[in-house]
């Protein structure tokens, strides 16, 4: 069976688009994970929910 270089090349392709995809979806993870962290401290207004009656 013959070698391919153009099969391989579409191969190496997929797998680099595959991995580049995993690192931007894990970097995103992380930004949004880390950045939840940092705000969940934050105390809600309850009472600014509703409407005032005047």
């Amino acid at each position: 069976m013959e070698h391919n270089l153009h099969d391989e090349t579409k191969l190496l392709a997929l797998i680099g688009l595959l991995v580049s995809v995993l690192l931007v979806v894990s970097i995103l993870f992380g930004v949004t994970y880390f950045s939840d962290l940092k705000h969940a401290h934050d105390e809600v207004d309850v009472k600014g929910c509703y409407i005032k009656s005047s």
